[in-house]
């Protein structure tokens, strides 16, 4: 199972989270899953964590979703245990305190697919295709994700026809952030040191603020930054004295 999923720490700000089973197109077992949102949880409490990168070994697939062949022996019940043990991993991507980084670097289908939609960055590769597939066993994923990325109409069609968007399209909708010219991962490694560089306080409040104000007006959005901000300033640990001081020693 550790061999599965890859962590690489050694930089300290940025861990890499590698998916590997290139032979199975990085296909996510349940343990898989269980270990995935282990390190999640890990992260979160790391003084020196920054940045997450999510990628797949080899070339071919970030990942092709869930294990089918793991899943061909199970009954209803279990396919209903399994679906409450693995979707909170989605919601803890998107929900997580630091910025996560999906480096597509091929097929990034089913669980896969949802991975990078709820990732808050998503750098593809020349050859990154994504798909979901819920439409086509009756079901529905990425109602939740999708259209904060793409917008109603276009995530719609994508979930109602469980077509393939490629890495060119996928830029133009704004699916993805970018497309790299070589790896992907190096890509994301890189955007993913720039972000390690800033004030992990900041940071943090930025993905919380920004998440939030999706499903809010205007005027509650900027009372939340606001409150955010004023708080800061009159910490009485010394917050906002902080806050100038390395502002102003920057304009020096």
């Amino acid at each position: 199972m550790s061999d599965d999923v890859c962590l690489d720490t050694s930089d300290g700000a940025v861990w890499t989270i590698t998916l590997n089973r290139p032979q199975a197109m990085n296909a996510i077992t349940m343990s898989m899953a269980a270990r995935l949102q282990e390190i999640l949880a890990d992260a979160a409490t790391d003084k020196n964590a920054r940045c997450l990168v999510i990628t797949g070994a080899g070339e071919g697939a970030f990942s092709a979703g869930f294990d089918i062949k793991e899943m061909a022996d199970f009954d209803n019940e279990a396919m209903r245990d399994a679906f409450v043990q693995r979707d909170p991993l989605f919601k803890a991507i998107a929900l997580h305190p630091l910025p996560i980084i999906a480096a597509v670097n091929g097929k990034a289908f089913g669980a896969g697919a949802l991975i990078a939609a709820a990732s808050d960055f998503r750098i593809a590769g020349p050859n990154a295709e994504f798909k979901v597939t819920a439409v086509n066993y009756g079901s529905a994923n990425a109602t939740w994700s999708l259209p904060r990325l793409v917008g109603l109409s276009r995530a719609t069609h994508i979930l109602m026809t469980g077509r393939i968007v490629k890495a060119s399209e996928g830029l133009m909708m704004g699916l993805f952030d970018e497309i790299a010219n070589a790896a992907a991962l190096d890509a994301a490694l890189e955007l993913a040191a720039q972000i390690a560089s800033k004030p992990v306080s900041a940071i943090r409040a930025i993905k919380a603020l920004t998440n939030r104000s999706m499903n809010r007006d205007i005027d509650t959005a900027w009372q939340a930054e606001f409150d955010h901000v004023h708080e800061q300033l009159s910490s009485s640990d010394g917050g906002g004295e902080e806050i100038f001081d390395t502002f102003l020693s920057k304009k020096k």
